[in-house]
C-alpha cells in the first residue's frame, strides 16, 4: 500500500482554477491563458504526468516529452499514447518505471517528480502525497463547474510568484507556489 513514507520520488500538483475553487467543466478548461500554458509545459517537461481520462480527452492528445499517465476505471486501452492505469497505485508504479527508464538514457532531461495533472478525482487521490502545490489563479467569474478541493489553509504556506493584469485577451491571473507545512 502507497504512503507518503515509501514514495520513491515527489508528488507536484499543477492546477488552474479561479476564485470559487472551478477547474473546468468536467471537460476542458474554460479560460485560455497562453503564458501559462509556456510555463505548464516548462515546469513539467521530462516528468510523467498523472491524469484522470477526461483531463486526457480534453487535451486531445498526450503531450510531448513527458509520461501521460491517464487514471481510469475503463478496462479499455483506448488512449493512443498514454499510458494506461486503473488505480492510483499503479499510476505511481508507471511513473516511477518511466522516470528510472529514461533516467538511463543520458540525452534526455528527465526530472526526478511527479506531477498531478488532473481533474479534480485524481486531486483527491493524490493530494495528500504532496508537499508543493504549483498554483494559477484566474480572476474569472464562474460559479458552476468542476472544482478543486478544498484546501486547509492552516496546512500550507503561500507565496503569490507573479501577478498579471487583464488585458483584451485575458482575465487577471496570478501564480502562486503552495508548500506543507510539516508537522510536529
Amino acid at each position: 500500500m502507497l504512503n507518503k513514507g515509501n514514495l520513491k520520488y515527489p508528488i507536484e500538483c499543477v492546477v488552474a482554477m479561479n476564485q470559487e475553487r472551478v477547474i473546468g467543466d468536467g471537460n476542458k478548461l474554460l479560460w485560455h491563458l497562453p503564458g501559462d500554458l509556456k510555463r505548464l509545459k516548462y515546469m513539467t517537461m521530462g516528468a510523467p504526468l498523472i491524469m484522470g481520462r477526461k483531463t486526457f480527452e480534453s487535451i486531445g492528445k498526450p503531450l510531448p516529452g513527458r509520461a501521460n499517465i491517464v487514471l481510469t476505471r475503463s478496462k479499455t486501452n483506448d488512449f493512443d499514447g498514454a499510458i494506461v492505469v486503473n488505480s492510483f497505485d499503479e499510476a505511481i508504479t508507471k511513473a516511477d518505471q518511466w522516470i528510472e527508464q529514461k533516467k538511463n538514457n543520458a540525452e534526455e532531461t528527465i526530472q526526478k517528480k511527479i506531477f498531478l495533472f488532473g481533474g479534480a478525482e485524481i486531486y483527491k487521490l493524490g493530494i495528500d502525497f504532496c508537499d508543493v502545490i504549483q498554483m494559477t489563479k484566474v480572476k474569472i467569474n464562474i460559479i458552476k463547474g468542476t472544482k478543486f478541493l478544498n484546501l486547509n489553509n492552516k496546512d500550507w504556506k503561500k507565496t503569490k510568484l507573479q501577478e498579471f493584469q487583464k488585458n483584451h485577451d485575458t482575465p487577471e491571473f496570478s501564480y502562486w507556489l503552495y508548500q506543507r507545512i510539516k508537522q510536529k
